[in-house]
């Protein structure tokens, strides 16, 4: 499978169990449940909007490039961190610096990603409409200057 769904265990597996608890459970709004199944799906739509600006989607919406998903799950720990007013270390911002820099380089067509495991069609030019030029009819000139 080219295409991964990330998944709270994916986080549990590779970062600071403690931080991902305390994410879903310290300083929620009224009605609010948790943050990771929001911030999941923040990052996963953002990496999903760039890949769409030159690549094919997989048709399941909650998948991403599997190369990206090392890349994806530090961006989720950093807004994490963020969320819970957590000071980022270096290492941290330039982790997460790193991350999106990958994300625009894929959205260029500047880096490659795995084909989709069922790939759906995208409009690449609704995806990134190419701009559109006119000109006028120019109606005074010399000659029709004349009385």
């Amino acid at each position: 499978m080219n295409w991964i769904t990330l998944t709270i265990q994916d986080l549990y597996n590779s970062k600071v169990a403690a931080l991902i608890d305390a994410a879903n459970s310290v300083a929620l709004g009224a009605g609010q449940t948790d943050r990771i199944t929001g911030t999941i799906a923040d990052v996963t739509l953002s990496i999903r909007r760039q890949c769409a600006r030159v690549n094919l989607l997989d048709a399941d919406t909650t998948k991403i490039p599997g190369g990206l998903k090392t890349v994806a799950i530090d961006v989720i720990y950093c807004r994490l961190k963020r969320a819970l007013e957590m000071e980022l270390s270096e290492d941290e911002r330039n982790e997460l610096k790193r991350g999106e820099d990958t994300f625009l380089r894929i959205g260029e067509g500047k880096e490659f990603i795995d084909p989709p495991d069922t790939p759906i069609a995208v409009n690449f030019e609704q995806a990134q409409p190419a701009p559109a030029f006119s000109h006028r009819h120019i109606q005074f000139t010399p000659r029709n200057q004349d009385g």
